[in-house]
């Protein structure tokens, strides 16, 4: 569907203004992750940071388990939480 069509100047314009502030985002995302995991480790629980961000809770409880930070309380689901329900209706010996 190739034309020879090209967007007028202003919309031109809006298009480099969003490419340029989705490129700063990205690039700030990063600095965030490295801040983010300094807060974790210091106590800051995941929902604070998301909130203070507007980033979701599970970007940075992946940031906290990835540096270790300390669980504020047990999972209630995923692996660990399937691996712990599985053995313990196993039959005892």
């Amino acid at each position: 569907m190739a034309t020879d069509h090209t967007p007028d100047d202003e919309n031109q314009r809006i298009y480099a203004r969003h490419k340029r502030h989705h490129e700063a985002a990205k690039a700030e995302l990063e600095e965030v992750r490295k801040r983010a995991a300094d807060d974790l480790l210091a106590g800051s629980t995941p929902a604070e940071l998301a909130k203070l961000t507007g980033l979701s809770d599970e970007f940075f409880r992946r940031i906290a388990r990835n540096v270790g930070a300390e669980r504020k309380r047990e999972p209630t689901v995923g692996r660990e939480i399937e691996a712990k329900r599985a053995q313990a209706a196993e039959p005892s010996k």
